[in-house]
């Protein structure tokens, strides 16, 4: 099926994520599905857990954004927005590594 050639195509991403970091175990991921994706949330969380199963992010939590804005260029799109590990951070908590840049304001924005 489509829906799960999505999923096996994060998986990968997370695995390549994962190997770039000394192959760490990741315990939680965040998940941006958009509107157009053609997967609701429901089928992605029934999917995630055979599709991760054996992988780095196979105990991972998993955190699932569902924005609305039909008009938004990730619209269609299953976006790993990011993964955090194992690892303990300076503070003693798990570190956050995340696959996108951070959202930057326009010189004019709030």
């Amino acid at each position: 099926m489509h829906e799960e050639a999505l999923v096996r195509d994060l998986r990968r991403k997370l695995q390549e994520i994962s190997a770039d970091h000394g192959s760490r175990p990741i315990v939680r991921a965040r998940v941006s599905l958009g509107p157009l994706a053609h997967l609701d949330e429901r089928r992605f969380r029934e999917l995630w857990p055979r599709a991760m199963a054996g992988g780095p992010a196979a105990r991972a939590d998993l955190v699932v954004e569902t924005p609305t804005g039909l008009g938004d260029p990730e619209a269609a799109s299953i976006v790993l927005r990011s993964v955090t590990f194992d690892e303990p951070g300076p503070s003693g908590r798990p570190r956050d590594r995340a696959t996108d840049p951070p959202p930057t304001s326009s010189p004019g924005g709030p």
